[in-house]
C-alpha cells in the first residue's frame, strides 16, 4: 500500500476535535427518527443504500419492551430487494468473523481495525447535502481491504460496515438514554467509542499487538466491553499515527478514560 493510500489513515488531533459536534448530532438526529406504534409496526429510517442494499435503523427496538425500558433503542437493518435480513449481529457474531478475516489476510484485519478505530471517533463521517450524517470510510482503502476480504457477515464489505456503523450509532443512543438521565450528556467512552473500540482491541489480539488476559479481563472492568485505549494506536496500529505525532495530546483530545 502507497504512502498516499495511509495518509488516509492517520488520526489528526484538529479532525478529532471537529468530530465531536458530528457525534452530537448524529445522536440527536437519530432521536428524531418516527417511531411506529410497536415492534410489529417498525418505522424504518434508511442510513445508507448501495450494492443493491439498504441499511438503516428501525424504532422502536427491543429493548423498549423490557421489563426495565429503553425508549430509545432501535433495530439496526440490513434490506435487499425489500426483504429484510433476520439477523441481529452481536459481539460473538462480529469477533467470529474479524477471527476468519485474520487468518485470511492479517493485513487486511488490520486495516479493519484501523477503520474501527476511527469510525470510533467519527474521522470518517461527513453531513450531507440533505443534513444527515453519513459514514464514508475512504474508498481506497476499501479498495486495498475488497483485495483480500471482498465480503464480511454474510455481505459485500461496504455493506457489512455500514451494518457495524448503524449498530454502532445505536450503542449511542442507547446509552445516552441512561447519561442524559443523569445529567451528563454524550459520554466521551459510552456507546459508539466502547463498542468499535473493543472491536479494534480484539483485532489488535489477534495481530500478535495486544496481549489476550488484558482484552479479556477489560471485560470485567468496562461492563461488557474492553475498548483499546487510544494512547495504544501507535504500538497496535502505527498506521493510524504520524512518526512524529504525540499520541499522548492526541489521546487527551479523545477524551476517553484510561483503562
Amino acid at each position: 500500500m502507497d504512502k498516499n493510500t495511509r495518509q488516509s489513515l492517520i488520526v489528526r488531533k484538529d479532525e478529532v476535535r471537529l468530530a465531536k459536534d458530528l457525534r452530537k448530532k448524529s445522536i440527536e438526529d437519530a432521536l428524531a427518527y418516527p417511531a411506529g406504534t410497536s415492534r410489529e409496526a417498525l418505522e424504518h429510517t434508511v442510513l445508507w443504500t448501495g450494492a443493491g442494499y439498504e441499511v438503516g435503523v428501525g424504532k422502536p427496538g427491543k429493548e423498549t419492551t423490557r421489563k426495565r425500558p429503553n425508549p430509545n433503542d432501535m433495530w439496526p437493518f440490513v434490506r435487499k430487494d425489500s426483504v429484510f435480513d433476520a439477523r441481529s449481529a452481536s459481539f460473538s457474531d462480529i469477533f467470529h468473523e474479524l477471527e476468519h478475516i485474520g487468518k485470511t489476510s492479517p493485513h487486511a484485519l488490520e486495516l479493519l481495525g484501523c477503520l474501527f478505530a476511527r469510525s470510533a471517533l467519527m474521522l470518517d463521517h461527513a453531513v450531507s447535502p440533505t443534513g444527515q450524517v453519513i459514514y464514508s470510510p475512504p474508498k481506497d482503502i476499501l479498495d486495498e481491504i475488497k483485495q483480500f476480504i471482498p465480503n464480511m457477515l454474510g455481505f459485500p464489505l461496504e455493506v457489512a460496515l455500514q451494518y457495524i456503523e448503524a449498530i454502532a450509532l445505536n450503542e449511542d443512543v442507547k446509552y445516552q438514554t441512561n447519561l442524559n438521565a443523569s445529567g451528563k450528556p454524550y459520554g466521551k467512552s459510552a456507546g459508539r467509542p466502547n463498542n468499535l473500540l473493543t472491536c479494534a482491541h480484539l483485532i489488535a489480539v489477534l495481530l500478535g499487538k495486544a496481549g489476550m488476559v488484558d482484552f479479556a479481563y477489560g471485560f470485567s472492568q468496562q461492563r461488557g466491553v474492553s475498548a483499546l485505549n487510544p494512547k495504544r494506536f501507535a504500538a497496535t496500529f502505527p498506521m493510524l499515527v504520524e512518526p512524529s505525532a504525540d499520541i499522548v495530546d492526541i489521546a487527551t483530545e479523545i477524551e476517553i478514560p484510561n483503562r
